[in-house]
């Protein structure tokens, strides 16, 4: 994913701003979203705005660096649950993972909503993300655990109907209220107990 970063090592000053630069980011994206301007961010950073266009000439390569940093957090976390050994179990805790990342960082709930508008991270989120919990997805079906009347490709909409609450609250940081929807969104997606009637 492109960051508007060259691949020479910067120099001592150069790479203080670029670590400056992307501390302030990821705090004003998590604060306001995709709506915070380059020059809010760039006060942030205590650089001039000069010095943030040199280094990120567009808000998209700066959002892009930004969500490359939550992705490589987000990974390992990924890979741990979708290599638990009940995959129903893991397909839980990678959602949640995701959904913990997105409640942290309000940029990353509206790029998962408005993805088709950030074309460039699209491959990004469904190669790194999407396509390991959709293999646990399918492994979690063929254990029985999980419903057999939905696709793996309905994953993202059933991960959004939650992330949607995350947007919701005043203060992502803080909202913890998504716990509650994503278990309310387990107990849909777990294969139905059969009804037994009592005799009669």
């Amino acid at each position: 994913m492109a960051t508007g970063t060259p691949d020479r090592p910067l120099r001592v000053d150069a790479q203080r701003n670029h670590d400056r630069i992307l501390a302030a980011a990821g705090e004003a994206f998590a604060d306001h979203g995709l709506e915070v301007s380059m020059e809010e961010i760039a006060r942030r950073a205590g650089v001039g705005p000069a010095t943030l266009y040199r280094r990120f000439p567009s808000k998209q390569e700066l959002l892009g660096a930004i969500i490359e940093a939550r992705l490589a957090e987000l990974e390992p976390l990924i890979a741990a649950a979708t290599a638990a050994e009940d995959p129903w179990d893991g397909l839980l805790a990678g959602i949640g993972a995701l959904l913990e990342s997105q409640a942290r960082n309000m940029a990353l709930v509206q790029v998962l909503a408005q993805a088709s508008e950030w074309t460039a991270l699209k491959p990004e989120l469904r190669e790194r993300v999407f396509a390991p919990l959709c293999a646990t997805f399918a492994r979690a079906q063929a254990s029985g655990r999980l419903r057999g009347d939905l696709e793996a490709s309905e994953l993202p909409a059933l991960i959004k109907m939650v992330a949607t609450t995350i947007a919701r609250d005043g203060n992502c940081g803080q909202a913890r209220n998504w716990q509650r929807y994503l278990v309310l969104l387990a107990d849909a997606l777990r294969t139905p107990v059969p009804t037994t009637l009592p005799s009669l």
